[in-house]
């Protein structure tokens, strides 16, 4: 795997980030490799050949390397990062994955139709969003997320519910990392299937 940006490269780039987007990045650090590979351990890696995997606010790219050591094939995953900058550094760092650099409520636009999204795979930093900007990345991931998919997302509050999630998901876990600063708890839920109709 190609890594032309070391480490304090990539932080320096976050930093630039956030102090451009605060709202958009959430965070001063990139994720733990402990919190990365937290998440990339609930995607299932048994895939079909039309299944694709998407990650959604990849910033520098710690969530995708846990996914490709994971086992995700790298023609199957779908990187989506809004910054120019670091959806620059992702496509620097991980050549052989397709990054795209737009909105995460335009996740559709990266699928030719014939994809069957297995998980999305989230690190965005829904608590200091916009409540029209989550609500419509949310219902984007209800529409292009396969009946039992997997929606995976951290978040830094320990403590209660996402309000944002669809209405039906299924959670099946979640777990606090306390190895990330600050620590974050990963939550992992699947899309219902569509109830029969006569």
């Amino acid at each position: 795997m190609n890594k032309p940006l070391g480490d304090t490269h990539r932080h320096f780039l976050v930093l630039k980030e956030l102090a451009r987007n605060p709202r958009g990045v959430g965070s001063v650090c990139p994720s733990s490799a402990a919190l990365a590979h937290e998440m990339a351990r609930a995607v299932p890696v048994r895939a079909r050949h039309d299944d694709v995997f998407i990650e959604i606010g990849a910033g520098t790219g710690p969530v995708t390397a846990a996914l490709l050591q994971r086992g995700v094939p790298s023609d199957r995953l779908i990187v989506i990062e809004k910054s120019p900058a670091l959806a620059e550094c992702l496509a620097s760092r991980f050549p052989q994955v397709k990054v795209s650099c737009l909105g995460a409520e335009y996740m559709s636009e990266c699928l030719n139709g014939g994809e069957r999204v297995r998980a999305i795979v989230s690190s965005l930093p829904f608590r200091s969003l916009p409540g029209a900007l989550t609500r419509s990345i949310m219902a984007e991931i209800e529409r292009v997320l396969a009946p039992r998919g997997f929606f995976i997302q951290f978040t830094y509050a320990l403590a209660g519910e996402m309000r944002f999630i669809p209405p039906g998901f299924k959670k099946l876990r979640s777990n606090i990392v306390f190895r990330n600063l600050p620590p974050a708890k990963v939550e992992v839920y699947m899309k219902p299937r569509p109830l029969n109709r006569r």
